[in-house]
Parts: C-alpha cells; sequence; structure tokens
C-alpha cells in the first residue's frame, strides 16, 4: 500500500500522560522527506548527552541500542527521500515513526515538531527586499482598497497586469 493516504499516527506519551491540550502526531511522508536531514543530525547518540531531557532515558544510557536505532532510521529516511510521496510503503513509515517514538521523550517530540513547523514556513515563505518608497506605495495601496495582507496586495496588482495583457491582445488582434 502507498503512503498517498498515509495518516501519520499519534504520538505516544510516556508513562500514558494524556495531554490536556491537542494530541501530537508522529511523522507523514512528506514532513519525513522535510525533516530528514534535521532528524538525522538529532537521531545521533552524541545529542543525548547535550539534550538528555529531548531523549528517552533507554536512548541515553544504551549507546549500543541507541546506535542501532540511529542506524535503523537513517536507513529509513534515505529510503524515503530516495522513494517518490506517493510510492512510500505505510510499513516503512510505521517503523520510522515507531523509531522516533523510542528515540525522543515527549519533550524532546515537541521540540521536532517546533523545529518542522519553522522548516515548513521557511519552505512556504519567500523574502523579497523591496525599496521603502516602493513599500510605502503598496502599503497606500493596501490602505486604500482595504486589503489585509501585503500578500492580497500584491495578487491584486497581478491580477490587474493580467487583465491588462489580455486587454493589450484583444486590441491588437482588433
Amino acid at each position: 500500500m502507498t503512503a498517498k493516504h498515509y495518516v501519520a499516527p499519534d504520538w505516544r506519551y510516556i508513562y500514558g500522560d494524556k495531554p490536556k491540550g491537542r494530541r501530537m502526531r508522529l511523522l507523514s511522508v512528506a514532513e519525513a522527506k522535510l525533516a530528514n536531514d534535521f532528524i538525522r543530525r538529532h537521531i545521533r547518540h552524541s545529542s543525548s548527552s547535550i539534550h538528555p531531557d529531548r531523549y528517552q532515558v533507554n536512548f541515553c544510557q544504551y549507546p549500543d541500542t541507541a546506535e542501532k536505532f540511529w542506524l535503523s532510521a537513517a536507513r529509513l529516511l534515505r529510503t524515503i527521500d530516495r522513494t517518490p510521496e506517493s510510492a512510500v510503503l505505510f510499513e516503512t513509515m510505521d517503523e520510522l515513526n515507531e523509531l522516533m517514538n523510542c528515540i525522543f521523550s515527549d519533550q524532546g517530540w515537541r521540540w521536532v515538531r517546533k523545529e518542522l513547523s519553522q522548516s515548513k514556513k521557511r519552505v512556504n515563505k519567500t523574502r523579497i527586499e523591496l525599496s521603502s518608497d516602493l513599500a510605502a506605495k503598496l502599503k497606500n495601496i493596501m490602505a486604500r482598497e482595504q486589503f489585509i495582507s501585503i500578500d492580497e496586495t500584491i495578487d491584486h496588482l497581478l491580477s490587474l497586469d493580467t487583465a491588462l495583457q489580455i486587454d493589450a491582445v484583444i486590441d491588437f488582434e482588433e
């Protein structure tokens, strides 16, 4: 079965503690691909001595077990990264998520999810540098047209440009 419809399972909390808020989830296929390098850097046993609170007790205390977990997780992450998203197997994702639950503590997984969220934002956003007078003009248009964000303003201007191009083509054909 493919990962096209894979739903990330819930995080299994240490000692079965239930959170008061929203439950954490393990990785989806897209998140595993996005977090590949980050997770591979932080699942090494050496990281557990720097921030022991982020890792399960067994991962910190038993280097041989930690090494096996690290090798297995790194292999799975490499496999997932090289496979098209729609072809990743459920079993591969389940095995990776099981390892994540064995490696990270509840606090550590919260930290991983926070870093993953930041990575998603960085992937989806693009920074463009504008001169201050151009930014002021955009803000004036935004206020005049009562737009909520700069994105809306730019989208409006782009749609006007598209309309002008269509009008120019029609005028040219007549």
